[in-house]
């Protein structure tokens, strides 16, 4: 009797293992992982590459685009990697990319413009990556925490139309979404424009409402119409860094 139960109770744990194990083998190795692939002229313009095999069996497959935070001025494609290891896992193809980023050095040329583009040839380089393989992208979701949130919504909203693969959906992580003195207080707003645009806002500016026009210019909500793209919307209700009035506000728009 003892050992039909000691050989039961293997099973039985060998049964609660094998999924986890599977899990593991698929997180791992049911993809390809194609590191550094280069989508520009700089030598920040890198991206990994993740490509499932279910890839190659579908007519159409659609891309999720990792842009990682870091308050515009840091942070690096790395920092996504548990995230899009999950989903490649799961079957997505996954990018997930290095950008300009902001510096004191950079303060009177950097603008945030600048990232849009980049997106734009990321977006280009991995379809064309994708084709050079037999593999169709007809489809893409731009996802981001913290400031590549703000990256992903604002590429999403301001650059839908335009994008080089279409824009089904964008998912912000405590991204900034309103970078307005209501939301984030004047000083702060105006830090953060500064680093965005390059542009000092000064107090005429703000009487005559000429900084209103700077604000929204880097803020997604501007962009939001009735063609925007949904948005799967993930904000800290207690965040001491991102105010969670940026949610407030995308919601309410």
């Amino acid at each position: 009797m003892k050992k039909v139960l000691k050989y039961l109770s293997g099973l039985l744990i060998a049964a609660l293992l094998l999924p986890i194990l599977l899990g593991l083998l698929g997180y791992f190795f049911a993809y390809t992982l194609y590191r550094d692939v280069n989508y520009g002229e700089k030598e920040v313009n890198v991206m990994d590459v993740y490509i499932p095999g279910a890839a190659y069996r579908r007519e159409s497959n659609g891309v999720i685009l990792f842009i990682h935070g870091g308050s515009w001025s840091g942070g690096d494609k790395a920092d996504e990697t548990i995230r899009c290891r999950l989903f490649a896992s799961q079957g997505y193809i996954v990018a997930n990319v290095n950008y300009t980023l902001w510096s004191e050095d950079t303060t009177d040329t950097y603008h945030v413009c600048q990232v849009l583009d980049e997106l734009d040839a990321a977006l280009l380089q991995i379809k064309e990556f994708a084709a050079e393989r037999g593999i169709v992208i007809d489809k893409a979701a731009t996802v981001g925490y913290s400031a590549g949130a703000h990256l992903a919504m604002l590429y999403a909203y301001s650059r839908a139309e335009t994008a080089p693969v279409e824009i089904v959906f964008t998912a912000s992580m405590a991204g900034p979404a309103d970078i307005s003195p209501e939301v984030w207080g004047e000083d702060m707003a105006i830090r953060v424009c500064r680093r965005l645009t390059g542009v000092e806002i000064t107090q005429e500016m703000l009487r005559s409402g000429e900084a209103d026009e700077v604000f929204a210019s880097v803020s997604p909500v501007s962009f939001i119409d009735e063609n925007t793209p949904p948005t799967l919307l993930m904000q800290g209700g207690k965040d001491t860094v991102v105010p969670p009035a940026n949610a407030d506000s995308l919601v309410e728009k």
